[in-house]
């Protein structure tokens, strides 16, 4: 069995039950099932896995190659994955334990990690100041709660290079749906690989995501916002429509 698929495979547990908070919470703040609620709350520290699937995995190893420009939001099977293919990757996470046991795990397994950079910051903290460009593959799977997807997809989009792809995980979760949503109509995206409604591969149609005006994108103009804008344009010309008569009589 070779390093890729010995990864897949064993699904190595990186990650604390409740990876995007660190202070001690009540079950009855969660809006989980009440069960799994009780038991990440009393137990945040036991170890799981929150890996993506096994074919997201596979399509990463198939899209990038040794010396790919590649950064990810989170961190886990997937840091193991850019490594393994030699990528010169960069894995944003906050936590230190889960670094520690990613690094452990690959020096057991014989898995090079001199090309994977870890940045030990939140997410929104490091990319606003991070000075990579022209990456060829950005996976966005860090912190889920709103709006962290879009301030991440925000301060990566345009150090994607053009044809570069991006990844989103979590599709199905509101804080990632509405990005998945505008991203499946905007122009600057084109949808390569849907898997399952749950990860999403985009690729990057041009140079530059946010040299764009609002009326530019689809996702903006919907029937309700031009109806409303339609209404407001009419109401303001017939106020000035009185105005002008008012002043010719």
């Amino acid at each position: 069995m070779d390093q890729l698929q010995q990864v897949i495979a064993e699904r190595p547990k990186f990650h604390r039950s409740e990876t995007e908070i660190e202070r001690p919470f009540e079950p009855s703040e969660s809006l989980r099932p009440s069960q799994t609620a009780k038991r990440v709350a009393t137990a945040p520290n036991a170890l799981t896995c929150y890996g993506i699937d096994a074919d997201v995995l596979a399509f990463i190893a198939a899209t990038i190659g040794e010396g790919s420009r590649t950064l990810e939001t989170g961190a886990g099977l997937s840091t193991l994955v850019f490594a393994i293919r030699r990528a010169v990757h960069i894995a944003v996470t906050p936590s230190w334990s889960e670094i520690k046991r990613i690094k452990e795990y690959a020096n057991q397994r014989g898995i090079t990690l001199d090309t994977v950079q870890f940045v030990p910051e939140s997410s929104d903290h490091y990319l606003p100041r991070c000075a990579t460009e022209a990456l060829d593959l950005v996976l966005l799977d860090g912190k889920h709660a709103f709006p962290w997807p879009i301030v991440d997809w925000f301060f990566t989009a345009d150090k994607l290079r053009r044809g570069g792809v991006m990844v989103i995980d979590d599709a199905q979760m509101r804080s990632v749906e509405v990005l998945a949503e505008f991203m499946r109509v905007d122009p600057g995206w084109q949808l390569i690989h849907d898997f399952s409604g749950k990860t999403l591969a985009f690729r990057k149609n041009r140079d530059s995501i946010h040299d764009v005006a609002w009326h530019m994108q689809p996702w903006t103009i919907t029937p309700s916002t031009e109806s409303a804008s339609g209404t407001n344009f009419l109401r303001r010309l017939g106020r000035r429509l009185k105005k002008l008569m008012a002043r010719q009589g």
